[in-house]
């Protein structure tokens, strides 16, 4: 599907300054000045392909080993099959500043040029919170629109409380708030479900025993592997004059 051709020396016959410009991972000045001190260009690793689209590596010959770096690169460029027709991108590889690192010129690939397609995720809200002093459990589902970089969406979750028991009949109190959710993944563009950031309400029909009047929550979830997360939060409530901290877990 791809044709790749390699190419050295050619950095002896480009004037790097010529090419500064047009690099993606560009560094600042005396950051560059630094890299050019300590590793300065040697090599270049060059990818053609079918649509005229063309990848260029510019990097030192003592911190990378061409045909290593040429295997890596390749296996990632299968499957970044929407590189632009027509369009040259250079990158600077070095290890010595993290946006031209190896890995970090391989995830701008994914990030911008994996396939994508959009769609609608539904799902279950499933964990226990500890909240102000109780343990919460909660339950709700959710509705996410899935993009190439993030996902955004809604869920209606359910905290519910169990008041000091009286004449010992346990009783359940309900706590529904409705939630607006932005999720994402800087660390792997194949998937938008590490991160997650949301806001909600409380919109109950009944009243709450555990928070009065205007009540809000805003929480940061992070996934710890595919089937649970952590989630940190803070719940606003009387008006949101009261502030309650929360920690849980989230399973899928």
């Amino acid at each position: 599907m791809k044709r790749f051709t390699l190419l050295t020396g050619i950095a002896m016959l480009i004037s790097f300054s010529s090419i500064a410009q047009e690099i993606e991972n560009k560094l600042h000045s005396n950051e560059l000045e630094k890299l050019n001190l300590s590793f300065p260009i040697t090599d270049t690793l060059v990818f053609n392909f079918p649509n005229e689209g063309k990848l260029i590596l510019l990097f030192n010959k003592d911190e990378y080993e061409m045909t290593k770096l040429e295997e890596r690169f390749k296996k990632v460029l299968k499957e970044t099959t929407d590189f632009p027709e027509f369009k040259t991108l250079t990158y600077r590889i070095s290890e010595e500043y993290g946006i031209t690192k190896e890995d970090a010129v391989i995830l701008d690939l994914e990030r911008n040029y994996l396939p994508h397609v959009d769609q609608l995720e539904l799902g279950l809200v499933l964990g226990m919170d500890y909240t102000g002093g109780d343990f919460t459990p909660q339950f709700g589902a959710k509705v996410m629109f899935n993009f190439k970089k993030f996902d955004i969406g809604a869920s209606f979750t359910n905290t519910i409380y169990f008041p000091d028991r009286i004449e010992k009949n346990i009783k359940v109190n309900s706590n529904w708030f409705a939630n607006t959710e932005f999720r994402w993944d800087r660390s792997d563009p194949k998937s938008n479900s590490a991160n997650t950031f949301g806001v909600g309400i409380l919109v109950n029909s009944k009243k709450s025993q555990l928070f009065q009047g205007t009540t809000m929550q805003a929480f940061y979830r992070r996934k710890i592997s595919k089937d649970v997360a952590i989630q940190v939060g803070i719940i606003g409530t009387e008006n949101l004059k009261t502030f309650y901290p929360t920690i849980g877990i989230r399973f899928w």
